[in-house]
């Protein structure tokens, strides 16, 4: 029981410090996924996640065989058992093969059956965010009730930690949207005043240029005018 608490500690220790850090959410699922699978001495498992528009499953993390698998989405259908179980906040524990066609669990492309697993959602209260699975190809009935309770309690304090860095990603990413807006907004307003400033063509091409290397400090920035009359392309 001990060892079963320390190795639970150290998970969420872990994920803490991850957050701490100010890892991207990749680097957070990465952690968690690598984390559990030492807990577990596992070579199989693999963490999905709800997108935002709540329909499409993403696998940030899946191993296989020991094997990093690509990543991949596909779209739970509601009316498959396995996957009404799940979103109400209810752990499957798959015995033997045979069991995944009851449930109506069916491999993905490029993986193979297993013979057992265990799979926990990720609740955040009652709000469903994905789920954490851990599988055996060796043998059936693979996982005991220990090993099961051990998951589900890292698994719930999973929720808030990835939910957590979900934000801070998507933070992050509206930050930049931002920065990227204010960026334009200089370029059209540099635009606007050569204009107010009642400059020549040449005027507002220098003027654009100048606020393009401000926004653009790392680039070679070129301004080509195309002279119809003449059949050239001009670079003022």
């Amino acid at each position: 029981a001990l060892e079963q608490r320390a190795g639970e500690l150290a998970l969420i220790n872990s994920i803490q410090q991850g957050i701490a850090s100010k890892l991207d959410f990749q680097g957070i699922v990465d952690l968690v996924g690598d984390r559990l699978r030492e807990v577990f001495s596992s070579q199989d498992l693999y963490i999905g996640l709800l997108d935002a528009d709540d329909k499409t499953m993403h696998m940030p993390y899946g191993v296989e065989h020991g094997v990093r698998l690509a990543q991949r989405a596909f779209v739970p259908r509601e009316e498959r058992a396995w996957y009404r179980e799940v979103r109400a906040g209810r752990t499957l524990v798959v015995r033997k093969a045979g069991d995944y066609a009851g449930l109506q669990m069916a491999v993905m492309p490029g993986t193979d059956q297993p013979s057992s697993g265990v799979y926990v959602p990720i609740m955040v209260g009652e709000r469903f965010l994905g789920l954490v699975g851990i599988e055996s190809f060796v043998r059936e009935d693979a996982f005991d009730e220990s090993a099961v309770r051990l998951l589900q309690t890292v698994v719930a304090s999973l929720g808030t930690a990835l939910e957590n860095a979900r934000l801070f990603d998507e933070t992050q990413r509206l930050l930049k949207e931002t920065e990227q807006r204010n960026a334009e907004l200089a370029v059209i307003n540099a635009v606007q005043d050569a204009l107010a400033d009642k400059l020549d063509l040449p005027g507002v091409f220098a003027a654009v240029g100048e606020k393009l290397r401000e926004v653009f400090p790392r680039f070679a920035v070129l301004i080509r005018s195309l002279d119809r009359e003449a059949g050239l392309m001009r670079f003022p």
